[in-house]
């Protein structure tokens, strides 16, 4: 398979964090890099993200699920009803934290799920059509998670969620996902329509759209989704910012960018 039959969804992740990451999320959709976001409800520049949304139909966007702190967020459902997810203080617990409950089991189900579906409402509520959901630092991988999204997000009309990331520019050896990622895309393909395969450049990642490049226009794939995280403030960030405009000026008219709706069929970009 050519490169040019490839469909390509650029992402940024969380869309509506804050002024600084809505900022540079925006810039990069003006530059044509991206081809959809996930917005994250209940934080600090939220109502940007959806006014943006609002004002753009002809953009993707979905929900970045979010269940842990980072580093004091707190649930858009009451404490009290999600307690497994909580801190006494009502903020959500770490990323840590919430990793070692779902795999020793103490994530309540039915508490997951009323926690998910408060924050893709959020979205829907807002007057934004929700084109996929995926989840901050991935938690949808793992069991608990993902049997609440099998639960929730068919009776809200998404069918669509972002696989296990499989592809790396250096093999993360300690990491998991890397050992048990096969395993989990796997459970996660068989309930819902995704991608291929999936890549995120970590937080170290140096400039990266090279490498990148080269990688997608090798990939004998049908698709692919490559998430990123736009903005300024962070060096991390504005690599991300940087890199994905350079990506997206390289593979223009080598692969078919899509955002989520088409993924699979309809017209790309």
């Amino acid at each position: 398979m050519s490169s040019r039959e490839l469909q390509l969804i650029v992402n940024a992740d969380d869309f509506g964090q804050s002024d600084d990451t809505v900022d540079a999320t925006i810039e990069c959709f003006e530059a044509g890099a991206l081809t959809s976001a996930s917005l994250m409800p209940g934080m600090p520049a939220t109502h940007r993200a959806l006014a943006f949304a609002r004002e753009h139909p002809e953009l993707g966007f979905g929900v970045h699920v979010n269940l842990s702190a980072d580093p004091a967020e707190r649930p858009l459902s009451d404490p009290e009803l999600v307690s497994c997810l909580v801190r006494e203080d009502g903020t959500l617990l770490s990323t840590r934290e919430v990793r070692v409950k779902a795999l020793a089991g103490r994530l309540v189900p039915q508490q997951l799920e009323r926690e998910i579906e408060a924050q893709v409402r959020a979205v829907l509520d807002a007057g934004v059509p929700v084109s996929h959901v995926d989840s901050h630092r991935h938690l949808h991988k793992f069991a608990p998670v993902r049997r609440a999204f099998v639960s929730v997000l068919p009776r809200l009309g998404i069918r669509r969620v972002r696989a296990v990331q499989d592809i790396y520019l250096r093999r993360p050896l300690r990491s998991p996902t890397y050992w048990f990622g096969r395993r989990w895309g796997a459970s996660i393909r068989c309930a819902f329509e995704t991608t291929e395969h999936f890549f995120m450049p970590s937080n170290t990642e140096q400039p990266w759209s090279d490498p990148v490049a080269e990688l997608v226009c090798g990939l004998g794939a049908t698709s692919l989704e490559i998430g990123v995280h736009p903005g300024f403030a962070e060096a991390w960030r504005d690599r991300d910012r940087i890199a994905v405009v350079e990506l997206a000026g390289v593979l223009r008219g080598r692969v078919q960018l899509v955002d989520w709706r088409a993924l699979g069929g309809g017209a790309g970009r």
